[in-house]
């Protein structure tokens, strides 16, 4: 017998007043309430560097922009098991003088309640709720001519391109996808094949833990404790322990993913952006601190040729699967080509290349030693 959620979403989301961030010092959150389900409350929170803290040049920087009528901004999506604590990625594009803003999804980091299943969702479109509300909350702030960039990671880029596909929202402009969930491990067929066994295990209720082991060698690539450049796994906002991949949440992807596939109708520019190589393996190599050890890249590219007409692939070569969290030289290739190509077809406007200079300088110089997170609490970084 199974057991769905029975969500009930507010006619219209409201959303608090903008409040210090419990995670990063010098940053906001905003929660917004979604409605309800079975579990309770149901809200996502919307986070943004608090402008009164920007350095000058950040400011600057921003109304010469306005000064020239030119309103742009990023939306930053996650992906699972994730939430938003990637300071060196607001900062790159704040320092560019684009305003940026991130929301941590349902029963994700800051939004996840008592009593609800992590990450927990059967139907990856329902996203579009807090998607909706983070995009009217930029126009809002940033005004009606704002130009937005999307830009989302791994399952955050499953989601994010059903929204796009369904609802084509307006003042988005363009979207950037890094390592999107686009298909399976392996391939459609795999997919198709595996269908049968995620139904059995439903049988038992959606939230049925799958027998899916993360041997736990991505976060080797990225903890500064066992060789990679971030200090961010040690800090968990919540228990990692806590997310189990569950049979109506993988039935989700599995329908998003069959989706993909039959074509979608994407009608922005679209940028797919993933490493050079795949690694998935049962045993640890070090080769994997320069490889996608979570998802097949041939798979995803692969299927990003079904999103749309204006289909981007860029290769970064040595990356991870979140390319944002790459050794320095990948990482700056990676934030590279996301500026130079959202110049030409997201805002149509040439970033002065001193301005990106620093920025790449500053970025591919992040990491654990740079520090400014609460110590108490941060993330625990998956796909």
């Amino acid at each position: 017998m199974t057991d769905p959620l029975h969500i009930q979403l507010a006619a219209r989301p409201t959303v608090d007043d903008w409040q210090p961030d419990c995670v990063m010092d010098g940053y906001q959150q905003a929660t917004i309430h979604l409605g309800h389900d079975d579990e309770g409350d149901i809200v996502a929170t919307f986070v943004r560097r608090d402008p009164s803290k920007l350095p000058m040049s950040a400011r600057w920087r921003r109304q010469r922009f306005a000064l020239r009528g030119h309103r742009l901004a990023v939306m930053y999506v996650h992906g699972w098991n994730d939430y938003f604590y990637r300071r060196h990625e607001s900062e790159f594009w704040e320092s560019l003088g684009i305003p940026f803003y991130a929301v941590d999804l349902r029963k994700f980091g800051r939004s996840l309640r008592d009593g609800q299943t992590p990450g927990y969702i059967e139907d990856l479109h329902d996203y579009a709720a807090e998607f909706n509300a983070l995009r009217d909350l930029v126009v809002a702030e940033q005004g009606e001519q704002v130009r937005i960039l999307l830009v989302a990671h791994s399952q955050g880029g499953l989601s994010s391109v059903l929204w796009l596909n369904s609802q084509r929202p307006h003042h988005v402009e363009a979207v950037a996808l890094d390592s999107p969930w686009l298909e399976l491990q392996g391939n459609r067929m795999f997919r198709i094949l595996s269908t049968p066994v995620v139904q059995a295990f439903q049988l038992g209720g959606g939230k049925t833990v799958m027998p899916m082991r993360d041997p736990g060698f991505y976060g080797r690539c990225i903890d500064c404790e066992t060789g990679g450049d971030w200090d961010y796994l040690r800090h968990p906002l919540v228990d990692p322990q806590r997310f189990f991949p569950r049979a109506g949440w993988m039935r989700a992807i599995y329908n998003a993913q069959a989706e993909v596939s039959r074509r979608l109708d994407i009608r922005i520019p679209v940028l797919v952006c993933t490493s050079d190589r795949t690694m998935l393996q049962p045993t640890w190599d070090e080769a994997m601190r320069e490889a996608d050890s979570v998802l097949d890249i041939t798979a995803i590219r692969q299927a990003a040729l079904n999103l749309g007409d204006v289909v981007t692939l860029a290769t970064i070569c040595g990356g991870l699967h979140d390319l944002s969290l790459s050794r320095p030289a990948a990482r700056r290739r990676y934030f590279r080509i996301v500026a130079d190509w959202a110049s030409l077809m997201a805002w149509r406007r040439v970033i002065p290349p001193a301005h990106l200079r620093t920025a790449l300088d500053a970025v591919a110089a992040a990491g654990s030693h740079v520090g400014g997170v609460n110590p108490d609490v941060g993330p625990d970084a998956k796909s």
